[in-house]
């Protein structure tokens, strides 16, 4: 193992010396001038990337990674250059670098502890929420920048995002490809001056973090996890490729196959209108099952086949109710029979969907195992 500890700045003249003195106590140095405008102090010690015009965080971290994998580095810790972090928390990301020399250490803050300001708090907090939902792991920390980088992984993966999303994205697609998150607690200070020098933009970055989170949510729900680590390491499949691997998704043998034709009939027919396909989309996710055969499945009721649809569950219903066939036509219905026979048509348009979808489930589980044999 050979780390640096890799320190992004930008206009923080009056902190980032007594930040990098610290941090070579534990290792060598590389300052990315991230085009400051205010001169930076003269510090020989330290390795400067310099950077003519400001790219934000996510750029000045390319960089920097970059430069660490030149010289041969196979660890970078990233420290932020306005005095939040302490150096004397380094030695915790170097032991657990050396124990596990794949993982991404992610530094974890005790936010009441260091008086952390709520709207700081309420912001990790929704970051650490779609966090969860986009990767499936929990992490109580997700914007802390004191974390510790396999530069090799850096090399590897593409994240496209820009500034202070781009470590949000990082972490996600590390989590995509089977990369280890361990997380170590770490001090923080929010001093009212340190607070002041931060660049964080509330409504800009927030903005775009928003829209990145948008993209990996949907990506996390709709593309195979195959796919999504291609992408992540900047490979590409054809049209066709992908939308087999989508289809093929959780349908790798019959009973996945039957399950997902299944719920999506279920769904398409119980009295859920204009939220029949999110909740196919939703419970197929849950279930682990095809979202796209499911979502296919969940068109039964399409506009020709809703008269059939919903004459089948009125007269399941009145006959549950009354034991008694339905006596009127589709075209004998008028309003006040249709407040009359709502529960009757509800109820029996659950008990249809399940019949439905448990028919549907059966004849493609048989034509699957016919097919499989064949």
């Amino acid at each position: 193992m050979k780390h640096c500890i890799l320190i992004p700045c930008y206009n923080h003249p009056t902190t980032v010396a007594a930040v990098a003195r610290a941090a070579l106590a534990h290792g060598p140095v590389l300052l990315v001038d991230d085009g400051s405008t205010d001169p930076l102090p003269p510090l020989p010690e330290v390795t400067l990337i310099r950077l003519e015009k400001n790219g934000g965080k996510g750029g000045a971290l390319r960089a920097g990674f970059e430069h660490a994998a030149r010289l041969g580095y196979t660890h970078a810790i990233t420290m932020d250059a306005d005095g939040q972090h302490f150096a004397e928390d380094l030695p915790k990301f170097i032991a657990a670098a050396r124990a596990q020399p794949d993982a991404l250490i992610v530094g974890v803050r005790d936010f009441f502890a260091a008086g952390c300001p709520t709207h700081r708090r309420r912001s990790n907090a929704v970051s650490t929420f779609w966090f969860r939902i986009e990767s499936g792991v929990r992490l109580p920390d997700t914007q802390c920048g004191f974390r510790c980088y396999p530069v090799a992984l850096t090399q590897r993966l593409k994240a496209r995002s820009q500034r202070y999303a781009f470590e949000l994205e990082f972490m996600v697609r590390a989590s995509w490809t089977g990369v280890a998150l361990v997380p170590v607690p770490v001090k923080c200070s929010y001093e009212p001056d340190q607070i002041r020098r931060s660049h964080f933009r509330p409504v800009v970055d927030l903005e775009r973090i928003t829209r990145m989170n948008v993209g990996l949510v949907l990506q996390s729900w709709f593309v195979p996890r195959v796919v999504r680590t291609a992408w992540s390491h900047a490979e590409r499949f054809s049209f066709w490729q992908t939308t087999r691997l989508i289809f093929s998704d959780h349908a790798r043998n019959p009973a996945q196959l039957a399950g997902a034709v299944a719920l999506g009939i279920f769904c398409g027919i119980v009295p859920l209108w204009g939220i029949q396909m999110l909740v196919a989309a939703t419970l197929a996710h849950w279930l682990r099952l095809n979202k796209a055969i499911t979502l296919v499945a969940s068109n039964i009721s399409i506009p020709p086949m809703v008269p059939f649809i919903l004459y089948g569950g009125l007269a399941l219903g009145h006959r549950l109710f009354t034991g008694q066939e339905l006596e009127f036509s589709p075209s004998q219905m008028t309003k006040a029979r249709a407040v009359e026979y709502f529960w009757q048509w509800a109820l029996g348009s659950v008990l249809l969907a399940a019949l439905a979808g448990s028919l549907g489930g059966i004849i493609t589980y048989a034509l699957a195992r016919v097919t499989r044999r064949r």
